[in-house]
C-alpha cells in the first residue's frame, strides 16, 4: 500500500526499477489497482529476476478507493464503507472531518 500511495502522487507514466517494487506492481496490477507494463522474467544462475523495469501508467479508480478505505480505517474517525462515493459526497474528500451541525 505504501507503493500505491507513492504512485498516486507521482507523475505518470512512472518507471519502477527496484525488483521488490516491480513485484509489488505485479500484485497491484493483479488486483486491478494500477495499470502497468511489467518486464518478463529472466532466469539466470538459478535465480529468477525481472529483465527490465516496470512502467506504471496510472492508478485505477479501484486503487484510489482502496487507499481511501485504508486511510479511513487508519484514522478510525468516521465510518468506512465499500461505497466511497457516498462518503465523498458527505465529507468532501472522504478524508475530511465530519460536518458540524
Amino acid at each position: 500500500m505504501q507503493l500505491l500511495e507513492r504512485l498516486c502522487t507521482a507523475e505518470m507514466p512512472m518507471t519502477v526499477d527496484a525488483h521488490e517494487d516491480i513485484e509489488k506492481c505485479d500484485l497491484l496490477r493483479a488486483a486491478r489497482l494500477i495499470e502497468a507494463d511489467l518486464p518478463p522474467f529472466m532466469h539466470y544462475l538459478g535465480r529468477t529476476t525481472y529483465s527490465g523495469h516496470a512502467t506504471v501508467m496510472r492508478v485505477t479508480a479501484r486503487g484510489e478507493a482502496a487507499l481511501k478505505m485504508r486511510a479511513c480505517s487508519l484514522l478510525n474517525s468516521m465510518p468506512c464503507s465499500a461505497d466511497l462515493a457516498a462518503s465523498d459526497a458527505r465529507y468532501g474528500t472522504g478524508l475530511a472531518a465530519a460536518p458540524t451541525s
